[in-house]
């Protein structure tokens, strides 16, 4: 009976999904969902999406009139219900990691301590934000209510910005810093680091060139637009390539986070069988030290 209680109780449920694959499986989601809705928005609504909200014509479908028809509406909107929830564990684990780091350079008090403790705060809150301004882009689309569209992805745009910058200038000044004093002691470590802030910051400079295209294009269609009703509109076209191009680049920024959480795992497991088998090694534990102590 004695034997019986000290053995480990095998758990039921014990699941170990890796975290670089969990990573690329949520980035590949609002891919699939953009390239299926593009597919089945032209084959099925070519009528409704080459046409600009003042009714000029472009040569390419802008992404806010693919996913705010269906079926591709539907597509995209399934992909981005799977995508979102993730993000927020995410969001968790970059912002433990960059406190970890600031923790560990001894910032104990001074202004950079106080500067890069609201960097670690503020990149936060643009994650969340970005979030919520994907969510909110799109489950409104420019054809149900294209004003709180418009402001929905103005949200996202500078959201997901101002988050590519404060998490570069985080990750330069507490990871690379951690990196030199040799607080990462793998060298598999340092590489992965080297590779994911290299990428980051190439896509990031990507991003915001495309943005800035997209903004220049934005404002010459409007201001031509009235002028341009049933006419083909060029800057709207290359407004529509600007957002498939910063959509893309966006989601490999994120893909990054598989270099940055290499080694993290998520997993599933009973609670309560976990429990018993502690209280069973901490019990074998005090056993082993009482029969050591007896034969001395």
């Amino acid at each position: 009976m004695e034997n019986n209680r000290n053995e480990r109780i095998p758990s039921e449920t014990n699941v170990r999904i890796s975290f670089p694959y969990l990573t690329n499986l949520i980035v590949s989601l609002p891919f699939v969902g953009m390239v299926a809705s593009f597919i089945t928005s032209v084959l099925f609504t070519k009528e409704q999406i080459f046409e600009s909200e003042c009714g000029s014509r472009n040569f390419i479908p802008s992404f806010s009139s693919v996913i705010g028809v269906s079926p591709g509406k539907y597509i995209w909107r399934m992909a981005i219900a799977f995508h979102c929830f993730p993000r927020f564990l995410i969001a968790s684990l970059y912002h433990n990691q960059f406190r970890t780091s600031l923790s560990k350079l001894k910032y104990n008090s001074g202004m950079k301590y106080f500067i890069l403790r609201q960097l670690i705060r503020l990149n936060t809150f643009f994650e969340l934000c970005e979030v919520f301004g994907l969510i909110l882009l799109s489950y409104i689309s420019s054809k149900e209510d294209y004003a709180l569209h418009e402001k929905a992805f103005i949200i996202f745009m500078l959201s997901s910005t101002l988050r590519m910058i404060t998490c570069l200038i985080l990750f330069r000044q507490l990871l690379y810093k951690c990196w030199l004093i040799h607080e990462f002691d793998e060298k598999n470590k340092k590489f992965r680091f080297q590779t994911s802030y290299q990428w980051k910051m190439r896509l990031f400079c990507s991003a915001f060139i495309f943005s800035l295209l997209l903004v220049f294009a934005y404002i010459r269609h409007t201001s031509k637009c009235s002028n341009n009703i049933g006419q083909p509109s060029t800057a709207w076209s290359y407004f529509s390539a600007c957002e498939y191009i910063i959509c893309c680049l966006i989601m490999g920024y994120h893909a990054t986070v598989c270099w940055d959480f290499n080694h993290f795992e998520l997993t599933i497991y009973n609670k309560t069988t976990a429990k018993l088998n502690y209280d069973c090694e901490k019990e074998n534990d005090h056993e082993r030290k009482d029969s050591y102590v007896v034969s001395r």
